[in-house]
């Protein structure tokens, strides 16, 4: 080896320890940078030429970052997860206080309070205060409803305006994503851009944090980001997908989202993220098929109904005149009752389908093939029995027209489109019973109207006559061959049976339309009580979840700092080290120049 090979294998040693002591001062320098990688220098000898068995120093192989792709890749995974639990946390607790039962002031007392009043109405049935308290009580329950459901509603509102606001987030990040990637394949055909992928990283991972992702590492340096089981591209060097909202509306009512103009089936594509978790609050845990405000709707359908169909068939102190149905009898008088659509309900009806909101009333499809008896006489002494067959295959208007055909009652459809009961002058009228439920679906007699939580409200007749509440029931001698029929004004039998509408323990379900039951046999409140108990576990599942998901995240970002993360300790220690070797070159050009020195004094 020549005096000029030992001052170029000295020059090459000078040169890997100068390189290698600024990545050291690189990684000092970004000891604090939140996403930074260390960065460390591979060495590697280099040959010797052909003319010589001894080496020509060393060379820099390659400076590359700390990294564990696993653990990378377990974190973005994880992240998705985490982002979803914690969205649904939020929102969650929110809705957790509309159930609040311990102030004593919910759904649960309201409900004891209103058919508690029938017991107080019961005892003393002729006094005009306590008609009028049951009534309010009757008000406070409905206006309690109506509150939680507009508290539920209105909380998916912000949901969906975040999910909005999240789509933007989305695109900016693919489109910034898209951008870098380019410039790192650009700039990895001379070298690794190291700081742009710990860059890309971050960027990738808040990504992971919103939707869940599969992200695939290319071989000039650019990745691939999918959704999480590989369905959708939705980023790579040449291409960033746009998300939007969609002219489709979902089944909760909001609109969709779609991906370069193309619906997006975010129940296959998103699985994992902070936009999984809000439209799991919006879609299933609000408004789907075992929401909240679903199972509100259909305990709070059962309540009206049962409560009308005893209420139906009393009678008030004075028996009746006439009677106005609470419901719309809709547009539709002349199809079959059973092929009705009932309102407020959504269908999908046609080739191809389209969504149809029914009109017809809201419990026009309970009514069954049964009875409907009324007395009718001029007055409490001379009332006569008069039957007529209710057959829900029949339209509206044949079923009126049959009551119509009883001597001394006439029913019509008045402005406002609601079935009209009246008696001819000088006669009175009251129901005796009514197997089919038919009365209580036309509202005659109800007491509660609406259609479900959003609406739920009182007979404006009976809030500006509580006389005409009905307490009592008409005797019959013989219930299952009725002959003759007395009134008793001083009766209690209706209270008391609207008293035991809350103890009710045969099982029921709830209505079929709204695809949702809530289980096992039970009194009204226990239906609700099991409602928020279901609920408030879900709520504790979720907290449950979010704080292991949350350890686990913990876990594997120390474990990534102990690998990606700058330890000053270490630095120093390599500092020391590539100091050493740079003043070990350094020594080694100046021996090599005494004997290039001594050679030139010898000549």
């Amino acid at each position: 080896m020549s005096i000029s090979d030992l001052l170029n294998v000295s020059k090459m040693g000078l040169l890997s320890s100068q390189s290698a002591l600024m990545t050291v001062s690189h990684n000092i320098a970004n000891v604090n940078t939140a996403g930074y990688s260390r960065q460390t220098v591979e060495f590697q000898a280099r040959s010797a030429n052909k003319h010589s068995s001894i080496g020509n120093g060393v060379d820099i192989a390659n400076v590359a970052r700390s990294v564990d792709a696993l653990v990378d890749k377990r974190i973005i995974a994880g992240s998705a997860e985490e982002g979803r639990l914690e969205a649904r946390d939020r929102y969650l607790t929110i809705i957790e206080n509309v159930f609040n039962e311990m102030d004593k002031d919910g759904l649960a007392s309201r409900l004891d309070s209103f058919f508690s009043s029938m017991d107080g109405l019961a005892d003393n049935p002729t006094n005009p205060v306590s008609r009028a308290d049951t009534v309010a009580g009757a008000e406070s329950l409905a206006n309690h409803i109506q509150k939680m459901h507009q508290t539920l509603s209105e909380t998916a509102l912000p949901v969906d305006q975040e999910i909005s606001g999240m789509i933007d987030d989305i695109n900016t990040l693919l489109s910034n994503l898209k951008s870098l990637d380019a410039t790192i394949v650009s700039r990895e055909v001379t070298g690794p851009a190291l700081d742009l992928k710990d860059q890309r990283h971050d960027l990738v991972s808040q990504l992971g944090s919103l939707i869940d992702i599969s992200v695939l590492q290319m071989d000039n340096g650019g990745i691939q980001v999918f959704t999480s089981h590989g369905q959708k591209l939705l980023m790579d060097s040449q291409f960033s997908a746009t998300l939007a909202r969609s002219g489709q509306t979902t089944e909760s009512g909001f609109a969709g989202i779609e991906i370069n103009g193309t619906e997006f089936d975010t129940t296959d594509f998103v699985k994992g993220g902070k936009l999984k978790g809000l439209l799991e609050v919006r879609d299933e845990v609000i408004y789907g098929k075992e929401g909240v405000l679903t199972q509100l709707d259909a305990l709070v359908d059962e309540i009206r109904f049962q409560t009308n169909v005893v209420s139906s068939q009393t009678v008030s102190e004075t028996m009746y005149k006439s009677q106005t149905g609470v419901f719309d009898l809709g547009n539709d008088l002349n199809t079959a009752m059973n092929a009705l659509i009932p309102y407020p309900e959504l269908v999908k009806v046609g080739t191809p389908p389209v969504q149809v909101k029914g009109t017809a009333p809201a419990d026009v499809l309970r009514v069954t093939a049964g009875t409907l008896t009324f007395a009718v006489g001029k007055d409490a002494d001379h009332l006569k029995l008069e039957s007529v067959e209710i057959d829900p295959s029949r339209t509206l208007q044949e079923n009126m027209e049959e009551i119509d055909a009883i001597s001394g009652l006439n029913a019509t459809v008045d402005a406002n489109n609601r079935l009209v009961l009246t008696a001819d002058s000088g006669t009175q009228y009251g129901v005796v019973s009514d197997s089919s439920g038919f009365m209580a679906a036309m509202g005659i007699g109800a007491i509660f109207t609406g259609s479900g939580s959003s609406d739920m409200g009182v007979n404006e007749a009976l809030i500006a006559d509580p006389d005409q509440f009905g307490v009592a029931k008409l005797t019959v001698d013989d219930p299952t061959n009725p002959t003759k029929v007395t009134f008793n004004n001083a009766d209690n039998r209706g209270a008391l049976a609207l008293g035991r509408v809350r103890e009710r323990e045969s099982k029921f379900t709830l209505d079929s339309y709204k695809g949702t039951q809530l289980g096992s046999e039970g009194t009204f409140s226990f239906y609700y009580a099991t409602m928020v108990g279901l609920f408030g576990a879900t709520v504790s599942r979720n907290s449950e979840a979010l704080t292991t998901q949350q350890s686990a995240q913990s876990f594997l970002t120390d474990l990534r700092d102990s690998i990606s993360g700058v330890s000053l300790e270490e630095e120093l220690t390599e500092l020391i080290r590539f100091q050493q070797s740079f003043q070990a070159s350094s020594k080694m050009v100046s021996s090599a120049d005494d004997l290039f020195q001594t050679i030139i004094g010898m000549v």
